[in-house]
């Protein structure tokens, strides 16, 4: 709180400052220029001298409605949307304040423009790379691609959104089973135009999680289906059921209920179960229920399968 309060202090120390500057220029140093210096340049650095103040003041404005903004925002609107929209503000403000105050200051601004709307042409393809990053930025913005806290796979990396700049966007990466690695990465925002984006959380942070179960064919494969669906549903019922019906409310009919599926292949008999869970805490919650089973499933004539029975591709990103 000191160190905000200090920040503040000096700015507008330094605001005040420039503002006296420019009195005494404009009381004192204007008739002593004008005599020096020509019209022109005198101009030119009572022109410098307001663009600076502006920009302060700007700058000063700029924060201070954002602030109010943000507490409006809050009370109406998810709060990962807020930072995007002002953000998107902020920059919308900045272009709108130089672009009227350079009209103001400088009267050869038109002709200035033209000449930068000429250039552009060929620097165009010198910036293509930044140009598409700044309309990736647009598009995640205004189609709502994904927010902050979303979990998503972006060129083949598969993290948790921390962080949307204009340029790029920061990620904070998890393996493959979802759990976090430590590390940040920055992905240029080109690659929601170029590539699939996979949002594992859009519109809520759940996911259908699985537990799969291998028997061997000499096993009671009905009684370790009765345990398990009981185990697992008890266990949904109990922990994970009420935030589901909070979360898709409409929708819950279909999930009140865990999703078994039974199969077999040449080496055995395999059982799943789906669930809803809240990704956050999927994997502490499936170790919680792959240790009750365990201890269920103790019996003569349920033969868990081999280990090498499991295959990895089982286990891919979020497929769990």
């Amino acid at each position: 709180m000191k160190k905000g309060f200090n920040k503040w202090v000096i700015f507008f120390a330094f605001l005040i400052g420039m503002i006296f500057v420019y009195f005494l220029f404009k009381k004192y140093g204007l008739s002593y220029l004008e005599i020096k210096l020509t019209e022109d340049y005198t101009k030119t650095f009572e022109n410098i001298l307001i663009f600076i103040v502006v920009i302060m003041l700007s700058y000063l404005f700029i924060k201070f409605s954002s602030k109010l903004l943000s507490n409006h925002l809050i009370k109406n609107r998810d709060k990962r949307d807020i930072k995007l929209f002002l953000s998107v503000y902020s920059y919308l403000m900045w272009f709108f304040i130089l672009f009227i105050t350079f009209s103001l200051l400088f009267k050869q601004v038109g002709s200035l423009i033209t000449s930068l709307g000429l250039i552009g042409f060929g620097i165009t393809f010198a910036l293509q790379k930044p140009i598409l990053n700044f309309v990736g930025w647009l598009t995640i913005v205004f189609n709502k691609t994904y927010k902050l806290k979303d979990i998503v796979s972006i060129n083949n990396i598969n993290g948790r959104v921390y962080d949307i700049k204009v340029m790029y966007t920061n990620v904070s990466e998890l393996n493959s089973v979802g759990d976090p690695t430590g590390k940040s990465i920055s992905i240029p925002n080109e690659f929601v135009l170029t590539s699939p984006v996979i949002n594992f959380t859009k519109g809520a942070s759940y996911i259908w999680d699985e537990i799969t179960i291998y028997l061997t064919y000499q096993s009671n494969w009905k009684k370790a289906l009765k345990i398990a669906e009981k185990i697992i549903q008890d266990y949904y019922n109990k922990n994970i059921k009420k935030n589901v019906k909070k979360a898709f409310q409409e929708e819950f009919s279909s999930q009140e209920e865990i999703v078994t599926r039974f199969g077999i292949n040449e080496k055995g008999i395999i059982l799943k179960f789906r669930y809803l869970v809240d990704f956050n805490v999927a994997n502490s919650t499936k170790g919680k229920i792959v240790q009750s089973l365990l201890e269920k499933l103790k019996s003569k004539d349920i033969i868990l399968g081999k280990i090498e029975d499991i295959k990895s591709d089982n286990f891919k990103f979020l497929g769990r």
